[in-house]
């Protein structure tokens, strides 16, 4: 492996994170709640762990909230499809 690469794959990351908090900060989410947050800097690609850090939490906190917020989700869409019943006539 060259030193370039490692330079790479050192501030690579670093980059990536700072861009991270970055989009966190200027998207209006100062309000908005650990779980919206969390799942915002996922879908960015950042790491349970990372997102933890820079949330100020735990990874075990972020891991239950995002496993707690799928499993609502997966409730309201199982309600959603139910057909409702109708009296016959």
């Amino acid at each position: 492996m060259s030193d370039q690469d490692t330079v790479h794959q050192t501030w690579l990351p670093v980059i990536g994170r700072a861009l991270a908090v970055l989009c966190l900060h200027f998207s209006n989410m100062g309000e908005k709640s650990l779980k919206e947050k969390a799942s915002f800097l996922e879908g960015l690609g950042i790491e349970r762990k990372a997102v933890a850090a820079m949330l100020g939490t735990t990874y075990g906190s972020i891991t239950e909230t995002l496993s707690k917020a799928k499993r609502n989700q997966k409730g309201k869409a199982a309600n959603a499809k139910k057909p409702t019943k109708r009296k016959p006539r």
